[in-house]
């Protein structure tokens, strides 16, 4: 048998009746139609059984920021120590070594300290005062009538006051013999009395030994009868002229007042007029005001009536006063309304000079008056004299 030789293969069957070659002819149209047929039913199967796939939304992708650097950092190359062969550092050019590796700290020396060993500190113990014993202070007191209280330890020194009975008065030291005590304080300064008339209270034995000095020796002088002189005070103001009276039908009283300076009051001179003054008038022990505007008088000169007048005098001052209208006064058991000149009054009137504080500056002058009289101006001129 030939190993090479190709076995046979069996013959195809064949349709009884049916050439070969036309038989292959029919199978091909026939099998690209089953193919069509199946895959459109196919197909349509697929889209009706399919569901339909909701679309899913899809998130928006934020965008993320990745730095770059400036610039490139230096590039150091170590080489590691190797045996006995030190280690190698490379630095690029201009790059300062401390920069990249600071420099080491140099340690702290190291403090050995000693071991503490406590000392203990006693506490003080506090020394307790001693409370002081108070002494009681001795004083007198008398108890029934005077004690007489000298300047020193003995009858023979000055009388200063009595002591009276339950007033205690306190002991400030005594004489050598302890009969005489002195106390304080009698107006002020200690005076003495005698230990037998006052009763002691408190212990005395701690009081202080004084000695005085000796008793003044009394000396009699005798004491001059004094003789009052009685110095007779001198105003300011004299009276130089007046009172001169005129007649006048005026129901009130004037008063022309001439005050200067000078020896001739009539002389014209305006300077002698003295300024500033006032006049005081009493009728019966009574002020009697200026009824007219009250004024100080003048530093110059008026006249009392115009040139040719026959009662025409010079005047720097003028009072007047008129009783109250007498028909406004009622007098229940009166039978007629007083007049004018019957409430002037009948009596004494008293004239001075005062200043403006009230003071008199001069002796008074004194006339009368009554209804019947009709001098009811009156002049009177003073003179100062310092």
């Amino acid at each position: 048998m030939n190993l090479f030789q190709q076995p046979k293969r069996p013959a195809h069957h064949s349709i009884p009746g049916v050439p070969a070659g036309r038989f292959r002819l029919w199978l091909i149209p026939t099998a690209v139609w089953l193919l069509l047929l199946l895959g459109c039913s196919s197909l349509g199967l697929v889209e009706q059984g399919a569901p339909v796939a909701t679309p899913i939304p899809t998130r928006q992708p934020v965008p993320t920021f990745t730095p770059t650097p400036n610039e490139l950092q230096p590039l150091i190359v170590i080489t590691p120590p190797r045996g006995e062969t030190p280690g190698v550092i490379i630095l690029p050019p201009n790059v300062t070594p401390n920069l990249i590796f600071p420099p080491q700290p140099t340690p702290l020396p190291t403090v050995t300290l000693p071991p503490f060993t406590p000392t203990y500190t006693p506490i003080p113990t506090e020394t307790p005062i001693p409370t002081p014993t108070l002494t009681p202070t001795p004083f007198v007191i008398v108890e029934s009538g005077l004690v007489s209280m000298r300047t020193g330890p003995g009858v023979n020194y000055p009388l200063v006051a009595p002591l009276a009975p339950d007033i205690p008065v306190t002991i400030i030291g005594k004489n050598t013999l302890g009969d005489w005590l002195q106390i304080c304080c009698v107006n002020g300064g200690n005076v003495w009395v005698a230990a037998s008339h006052v009763r002691i209270v408190n212990d005395i034995s701690q009081i202080a030994l004084l000695s005085a000095e000796p008793a003044p020796t009394p000396t009699f002088t005798p004491t001059p009868t004094e003789t009052p002189t009685a110095t007779p005070y001198i105003f300011p103001f004299e009276r130089a002229v007046g009172p001169q009276f005129f007649p006048t039908n005026n129901e009130f009283l004037t008063i022309w007042v001439y005050l200067y300076i000078g020896e001739n009051p009539f002389d014209g001179i305006e300077d002698d007029a003295a300024g500033g003054y006032f006049l005081e008038v009493q009728f019966a022990g009574f002020d009697r005001p200026n009824t007219n505007r009250e004024l100080p008088s003048y530093d110059y000169i008026e006249w009392s009536a115009p040139i040719g007048a026959g009662n025409r005098l010079p005047f720097n001052y003028k009072y007047e006063y008129q009783p109250f209208n007498p028909v406004r006064i009622e007098y229940p058991s009166a039978t007629a309304t007083p007049t004018p000149l019957q409430l002037l009054g009948t009596g004494s009137w008293s004239v001075w000079v005062k200043d403006g504080a009230g003071n008199a500056l001069s002796e008074p002058v004194i006339f009368f008056t009554d209804p019947s009289n009709p001098n009811r101006e009156v002049y009177i001129a003073w003179r100062r004299i310092r």
